[in-house]
């Protein structure tokens, strides 16, 4: 299963497409292309990767990407295995830059899109009010025809850039290093960690997956994911705590046991590291927010 680093996703003749994507799993590859994206879950859940960003992803996540800005959405392993009975489902905007040129974002009445366009160099997630809009405009999208689908996505796009209900997701210093033959690289170094995060990760049999040294991996990875190897697997099997812990079925113990720390005290270590906040504190303040009032 390989994966170029650029995938080109419109034609020449194309301002910009819509899709409805079904299947047992999303696209698993870790890519970029030239084309702004705007991303809803439908259906789905799993771990979002957008340039060094790390969290999971559920129904509902709404997501703007830049160009050349690399991302995934990658299902939990429960999506691919063989016998698995589960699906997703997601509805994707993929639009040009010519839609959005220079001259044009320098007018006045296109501040706000110009700010909007700078924000999804990094990525950005949509909640609230704002993200129940855009779903509704989505859904219509699909049916509009010719000139009338220009304005809508002008709609969708006037809605994000007017909206305060937003979190950027890559962080400020966030550059792209990737090359031609990156993606393929970091599709097997990712893979690994997900497939293996619940039990013992090794610095070793990373490396060996790119035929490399430990002291060659390392200085590969970290400018790529702009985050040595060992913070990127703590923030996987943070990533997939955090899940657990809102799901209130396990203890702390429990939690700690599934995520691959051996030791309670160093999971609540890097909890905190990565959460600002401990295992509890995170259970106790997420699960109040979502108690009906």
């Amino acid at each position: 299963m390989s994966a170029p680093s650029i995938e080109k996703t419109l034609t020449p003749k194309e301002t910009f497409i819509y899709k409805d994507l079904k299947g047992p799993f999303f696209n698993p590859n870790w890519h970029f292309h030239p084309e702004f994206q705007i991303s809803y879950i439908m259906e789905g859940e799993g771990t979002r990767f957008i340039g060094d960003h790390v969290h999971n992803f559920k129904k509902g996540d709404l997501v703007m990407t830049g160009p050349n800005l690399p991302h995934l959405w990658r299902n939990d392993n429960a999506y691919f295995e063989k016998d698995s009975k589960l699906t997703t489902r997601g509805l994707v905007i993929y639009f040009d830059h010519v839609l959005l040129s220079e001259p044009l974002l320098e007018m006045e009445e296109f501040y706000k899109i110009n700010r909007l366009v700078g924000h999804s160099l990094r990525g950005i997630e949509f909640h609230g009010e704002t993200r129940d809009l855009i779903i509704k405009f989505l859904l219509e999208l699909d049916k509009q025809k010719g000139f009338k689908r220009i304005l809508k996505l002008l709609e969708i796009l006037d809605t994000l850039a007017n909206s305060t209900e937003y979190t950027m997701l890559a962080s400020p210093n966030y550059m792209n290093a990737f090359k031609g033959g990156d993606a393929e690289k970091m599709r097997k170094v990712y893979d690994y960690v997900m497939t293996n995060f619940k039990t013992n990760i090794s610095l070793d049999e990373a490396a060996g997956l790119l035929n490399m040294t430990t002291t060659s991996f390392c200085r590969y990875f970290k400018p790529r994911a702009n985050k040595t190897f060992t913070r990127f697997v703590n923030e996987i099997r943070i990533g997939h705590a955090r899940k657990l812990l809102l799901e209130d079925n396990f203890n702390i113990s429990q939690i700690s046991y599934e995520c691959g720390y051996n030791a309670l005290s160093n999971f609540n270590r890097q909890f905190k590291s990565i959460t600002e906040m401990c295992p509890l504190e995170y259970r106790k303040l997420f699960l109040n927010i979502r108690k009906p009032v």
